[in-house]
């Protein structure tokens, strides 16, 4: 499968949004633009007591429009991570978390340890799940994580990598960076790229360029791992024939005919109840990890291979502009 038919998503902060309001993200535009933007990420807030000012928008407008969507919160790891999560859901309120993947963006080490960054982020990644009954997702880039996190030490997790093309000079646009991203060592499988940072901006006139990402599978993989939060054996309604469908999945609401497909008649449906597929259980014995079967529905399945470091900061970038 090429890049092109990977999941395309965005993600948005209040940067997005001119400084006086008076440009906001046009989601309109957002719904009509191709390749179809199949899911929306979206800052919710930093540590424990900001709230970005944008988020209720851009959520309302993302529920608007049908897309998946991902609120993230910047962690500040010498920070107490029941007080960050405490202000993440009180942003989120009683949104739906079975159709709704959490994120959690480390890109600040803040001079601590290795060991408190880990345990700060084991914490919160523990709070997240008793909280919502599914795994978050962990945002950052191989040569951070691998500077400052112990992986074999942290919970079941998924990975969104960042790795991107040099950047082209201001104004000129930078191309998407092929899949897959480079691997933090011990971990075997990745969820989302982020692609590039200086993207064309889609509807946002607030900034001149937008970070792009692809999902490791197609808008329907993408859908099944949104709903994957359904307790075994709980009944949803197909949307096809408006039965109850014990066990199997169904998708967020989308003008898109194809997403409104019934997964399991696309024989993309995962009734087991097992563990959301495509995470990576990092915590394990002493010594380093034996590489996992890949889920089926991944397009890259990658093998764990040793890094270039030098070459792996030059092409990673950070996502100051919106993280």
């Amino acid at each position: 499968m090429p890049d092109s038919a990977l999941a395309f998503g965005i993600d948005l902060s209040k940067f997005n949004t001119s400084a006086d309001g008076k440009k906001k993200v046009d989601f309109d535009l957002i719904a009509a633009h191709l390749p179809r933007v199949e899911f929306i990420a979206m800052r919710a807030g930093i540590s424990w007591a900001y709230q970005d000012p944008w988020f209720n928008f851009y959520f309302a407008e993302g529920q608007r429009i049908g897309r998946v969507l991902m609120p993230y919160h910047v962690l500040y790891p010498g920070e107490n991570p029941i007080t960050q999560m405490d202000n993440f859901f009180r942003i989120l309120g009683d949104i739906n978390f079975k159709i709704t993947p959490l994120v959690l963006d480390l890109e600040l080490d803040h001079g601590q340890s290795v060991s408190t960054i880990t345990k700060t982020t084991a914490q919160c990644v523990d709070l997240i799940f008793k909280r919502t009954g599914r795994v978050p997702i962990i945002y950052s880039r191989a040569s951070w994580v691998n500077q400052f996190l112990q992986v074999a030490d942290l919970p079941l997790t998924f990975w969104w990598l960042a790795q991107y093309l040099y950047s082209r000079p201001y104004p000129l646009y930078t191309p998407e960076f092929p899949s897959p991203p480079v691997m933090p060592r011990f971990v075997h499988h990745w969820l989302i790229h982020q692609t590039t940072q200086r993207g064309r901006s889609i509807g946002a006139p607030g900034l001149h360029y937008m970070d792009y990402n692809r999902f490791n599978g197609d808008a329907l993989a993408l859908v099944k791992f949104a709903y994957d939060a359904l307790p075994e054996n709980q009944p949803v309604t197909c949307p096809v024939d408006q039965q109850s469908c014990d066990g199997s999945r169904t998708q967020p609401l989308s003008p898109s005919p194809t997403l409104r497909a019934h997964l399991s008649q696309a024989g993309r449906c995962d009734p087991t109840g097992k563990p959301p597929v495509g995470a990576s259980r990092s915590k394990t014995p002493a010594g380093s990890p034996e590489p996992r079967r890949s889920p089926a529905w991944l397009v890259h399945k990658t093998k764990q291979s040793p890094l270039n470091l030098d070459k792996d900061l030059n092409n990673h970038g950070n996502s100051n502009n919106t993280f």
